[in-house]
């Protein structure tokens, strides 16, 4: 029984029996003393019970509070506020599964700032952390759907999980996440792409996630991307399509 119901059937117990009490003794001061402070005892016993009941349930919902903001904490990047690399994989295993189930197409984004060491360099480690707060702001904004989310994948890396996205869409949806890094216009003075902070990004989709897919190969061919975007001169988008097929063998949930 709830602590509501409890208080509830001992109300009824003291009123009852203060009823019965009354409809017992005869007229006249001093009849029933005692057992009418009995009664008085009784209720402030209950009283003081309801009070300690009803801090107990203040203090669990402090306590479910605090163990939400630490699960929160737990699964954020200290610095930027986006998921962290634990985080990052947990959803992306998710994703993964849900992509299974329904034979979804499926995209991930490889995103890397362009020469932040000479960044740090030239304007210091505090500037840099400003730099990753807006880059990771900018692209967190410019995701649109629930399903989607973008991670801190390492140092100045990060990666776009892109369920339900076909390749068109895609590419598409990669260089509005350039774009909006670019429109930040940060000063990079000595980054040999531009006089201000970009990033390159590695896309790759699979047109249809089988049960036997493997992500850690998708995984692979996103990074394999980035690495041809920074080749071919940085600031720029490049994209792979994978045939089912092409992505199926043994392998884990967890791209590293």
């Amino acid at each position: 029984m709830s602590g509501s119901g409890l208080f509830a059937r001992e109300e009824e117990v003291i009123r009852r029996a203060e009823e019965l009490l009354a409809a017992a003794l005869p007229p006249g001061p001093g009849a029933g003393e005692e057992f009418t402070s009995l009664l008085a005892d009784y209720r402030k016993l209950l009283n003081q019970a309801r009070r300690l009941v009803r801090i107990s349930d203040m203090m669990q919902e402090d306590l479910n509070r605090l163990n939400t903001k630490l699960a929160d904490l737990s699964s954020q990047d200290g610095l930027t506020g986006l998921a962290n690399r634990r985080r990052l994989d947990e959803r992306l295993a998710d994703e993964w599964r849900r992509a299974i189930r329904g034979r979804e197409a499926f995209s991930l984004v490889m995103i890397d700032i362009d020469h932040f060491k000479r960044f740090n360099d030239t304007y210091g480690h505090a500037a840099g952390d400003e730099c990753l707060k807006a880059v990771a702001a900018a692209l967190a904004a410019t995701l649109q759907r629930p399903c989607e989310f973008v991670a801190r994948y390492g140092g100045e890396e990060f990666m776009a999980v892109l369920p339900e996205t076909p390749h068109a869409g895609l590419l598409l949806m990669a260089e509005r996440l350039r774009a909006a890094v670019e429109a930040l216009d940060i000063p990079h003075a000595t980054s040999p792409t531009a006089g201000h902070v970009t990033v390159s990004l590695g896309a790759a989709s699979l047109v249809r996630v089988e049960r036997d897919a493997n992500l850690s190969t998708l995984c692979q061919a996103a990074d394999q991307a980035l690495y041809e975007a920074k080749a071919q001169g940085r600031n720029r988008a490049v994209g792979a399509v994978l045939d089912p097929e092409a992505a199926t063998g043994p392998g884990s949930c967890t791209c590293g």
